[in-house]
């Protein structure tokens, strides 16, 4: 892809455009770092692949990275569009703070499961607030063997599940009525990117505290977000219906025939969920250009909605 200004040839020195595709919009890890490399044709970039290729194959890794970090977001917001659970009435920004407006029901009736109420907002981001609201352990679960097949396919790397204190949320976002939630942990994933000391954060709940950013260096997004660590991080190995499973243990939860009858149709929604992973999603999704990625990313999207809508 070609600049649109002059820049020098990291072969030659001489002036150049021609960016490399492989290192371009590789997110940065430290500041500067992510600076791909420019030709000014195709046989000085060739003739400069020796010295180039670590540097580009590390940024390849982070910009894979960046986009699987995108897919499961996507993917997270797309299932809550199309099974959401809450019999939302209105959504409004009051105070610094989103508040989404329900009708609450008792545990002896059944959850409204449906469409999301897209009528209630044009601003994307409070509906994307308003998707992951209270998500992030149903995130871990739901996007487990995603997540895992992303990665194999594309970015050598290792992956905790860790719990986080956000001390700085952006926009906080409340249910009313609704518990007071601001003091629950905030799950997140911490990849480590094999042969490299980079550490990041991968957040695809986030955007309920307005975090729009997926996929943040680890010690930036602590800094950032006056995080405190709560736990050790601990082996990614969730499956769909991991959260379901230990919720079927808890008497409170199973109370009613309500509550075990809408966690039975969450379980089919998860497993559906699996069986459009295990289907639809190969390792080529990772490749390509940002145009083509966006193509890609739009079909999944498409895809997983009218797989979801079919159950």
């Amino acid at each position: 892809m070609a600049l649109t200004y002059l820049t020098q040839c990291a072969n030659c020195r001489a002036d150049a455009t021609m960016r490399c595709a492989g290192c371009m919009d590789a997110p940065e890890y430290q500041p500067g770092d992510s600076v791909g490399s420019v030709y000014c044709n195709r046989d000085c970039q060739k003739e400069h692949w020796s010295d180039h290729k670590a540097h580009c194959r590390a940024l390849g890794q982070r910009k894979k990275l960046l986009r699987t970090a995108n897919i499961l977001k996507a993917a997270l917001l797309t299932y809550r569009e199309v099974v959401y659970d809450i019999d939302l009435t209105k959504i409004e920004f009051q105070d610094g703070v989103l508040c989404l407006y329900q009708n609450k029901r008792p545990i002896t009736a059944r959850s409204k499961r449906g469409l999301f109420p897209v009528h209630l907002t044009t601003n994307i981001d409070h509906k994307e607030a308003a998707l992951a609201n209270n998500q992030c352990t149903t995130a871990m679960a739901l996007l487990g063997r995603l997540t895992r097949k992303l990665l194999k396919v594309g970015v050598a790397s290792t992956i905790e599940v860790l719990d986080l204190h956000i001390g700085k949320p952006l926009t906080p976002t409340k249910l009313v009525p609704g518990p007071d939630s601001s003091d629950l942990p905030h799950t997140v994933l911490k990849v480590g990117r094999l042969f490299s000391n980079e550490a990041w954060i991968l957040d695809t709940a986030g955007c309920q505290y307005g975090f729009q950013e997926v996929l943040v260096p680890f010690e930036k997004y602590l800094a950032d977000k006056s995080c405190r660590i709560l736990n050790d991080p601990a082996t990614y190995d969730a499956t769909e219906t991991k959260d379901l499973d230990y919720f079927s243990t808890l008497p409170f939860l199973n109370r009613t025939r309500a509550q075990r009858e809408d966690k039975k149709l969450e379980r089919q929604a998860r497993l559906h969920f699996a069986d459009f992973v295990n289907t639809h999603v190969g390792g080529d999704i990772l490749n390509g250009s940002a145009a083509e990625f966006k193509d890609k990313l739009d079909s999944f999207v498409h895809g997983l909605k009218l797989h979801m809508l079919n159950l």
